[in-house]
């Protein structure tokens, strides 16, 4: 409930905010009776207004959200099982970022949703009951060079990537640098670091609590103004998950943890007679994208990336494992020693997404083994999310206005391998009507 309160009073208080300016001196004497801004920033508010200028903190604040409105069909075949799904849904973000410096800058960020790091969907059921709101990002960022930006906080994932391992609803928790460098007019280099954590243990228990190093250097070449190419390399180090607590009373089966939903979703968490983690994630992603312009009618571009988890040995999983009771690492003996642990994505977009009569269509094709990259990250609408699928990705969208889009997704998607999860095949399609505010 104090979530829910600290959520609605910080809404109000960007409501009143944004009135400002049109109530002008009355707001200024309500903040100052209220106790929220002091006599003389009263009085300045009050001569500003007279002077045509806008109110000094509006000047420091950029807000910003947008609505969704979404019809949601699934249609699945899980052997002899076949059913259709349909729900409607919505999306809400609100949030701002605010000026502190000329260097540093503040940003919150709330939204709808039931508290998973890889959605903010929230579906019409519960027969009208009220939606839950959650911060979805809280940080405070730095630039004190042109080169240099460190975040701290829960932000924005920075990272040049794909849609092949990243949900774009996940924002990460911890420290993040982001270098660029200039070599020439046509050639500039960059660099993004991460220090994220994954989850915090009690002190009693471990003082290694599981956290993720990222490391990622690319470049930009533009050899012309039509064309530019970007393209990077990542290298993802998972560190401490061994200390991840193992609860024989079913943990695995606890989908809000870092364990329980990787093995729902494609990852069977193994752990050997020391109630150690066995399952490593050590992994190197490769990207490139290619942008070409005033060629066709419209932008286009190519993209692709391939990931690697260098760390994943099944061999060691059966050896070593244990059977918890959630998680049998002797079900992994059909796989015949093949590890699973690569995914490769390829794909083309077109068109532009500025103004009202913009069209915008991307297509990519995917394949994301067992043990790539931890499922809990990866996106939760491509065949129901997880990993061990493969399949194609259809979108397309068009500006009714410059912030109102009308949006249509495909996914048809099925089992990357089906020794050991059978059959399950996967089409939906997403309807959407988006309004910026």
């Amino acid at each position: 409930m104090k979530r829910l309160h600290l959520s609605l009073l910080l809404c109000l208080s960007f409501v009143i905010l944004t009135g400002i300016q049109a109530r002008g001196d009355d707001l200024a004497d309500i903040l100052e009776k209220k106790g929220l801004i002091t006599e003389e920033e009263a009085k300045e508010a009050k001569e500003d207004k007279a002077k045509g200028k806008t109110f000094k903190l509006l000047e420091k604040i950029d807000f910003s959200g947008d609505l969704r409105l979404r019809h949601d069909t699934q249609w699945r075949d899980e052997g002899d099982d076949k059913y259709a799904r349909n729900r409607e849904r919505f999306r809400l973000r609100f949030g701002f970022n605010a000026k502190t410096s000329d260097t540093t800058k503040v940003g919150v960020r709330l939204v709808s949703g039931s508290g998973y790091q890889n959605t903010t969907n929230q579906s019409f059921d519960g027969h009208g009951r009220g939606k839950g709101i959650f911060i979805d990002r809280a940080y405070a960022s730095w630039k004190p060079f042109d080169f240099l930006k460190i975040t701290g906080g829960k932000h924005k994932n920075f990272l040049f990537t794909t849609p092949l391992v990243w949900d774009p609803d996940v924002n990460p928790e911890g420290i993040s640098e982001s270098l660029n460098f200039d070599v020439s007019d046509s050639i500039s280099i960059f660099s993004n670091l991460g220090q994220w954590f994954i989850e915090e243990l009690k002190i009693k228990d471990s003082d290694r609590d599981p956290t993720l190093l990222v490391f990622q250097l690319g470049a930009k070449i533009k050899p012309s103004k039509k064309i530019k190419f970007e393209f990077a390399g990542t290298y993802y180090d998972f560190l401490n998950l061994d200390e991840l607590d193992w609860d024989k009373d079913g943990s695995l089966g606890d989908t809000t943890t870092f364990l329980g939903y990787n093995n729902k979703y494609g990852q069977q968490m193994i752990f050997d007679k020391d109630e150690k983690l066995l399952n490593e994630f050590q992994c190197w992603e490769l990207l490139a994208k290619v942008k070409i312009k005033d060629v066709l009618p419209v932008p286009f571009s190519v993209f692709g990336s391939y990931i690697i988890n260098v760390g994943a040995d099944i061999d060691e999983l059966m050896e070593k494992g244990v059977d918890p009771g959630d998680s049998d690492p002797a079900d992994l003996a059909v796989y015949e020693g093949d590890d699973r642990n690569t995914g490769w994505l390829a794909g083309v977009s077109v068109g532009n997404k500025k103004k009202k009569g913009d069209f915008y269509a991307k297509y990519f094709y995917q394949e994301l083994e067992d043990y790539a990259f931890p499922a809990v990250f990866v996106d939760s609408d491509f065949h129901g999310g997880g990993t061990n699928n493969k399949g194609h990705y259809i979108h397309g969208r068009y500006f009714l206005a410059d912030n109102i889009q009308a949006r249509a997704t495909g996914f048809f998607t099925e089992r990357d391998d089906e020794r050991k999860d059978e059959q399950k095949d996967e089409d939906r399609v997403q309807l959407d009507i988006v309004i910026h505010f």
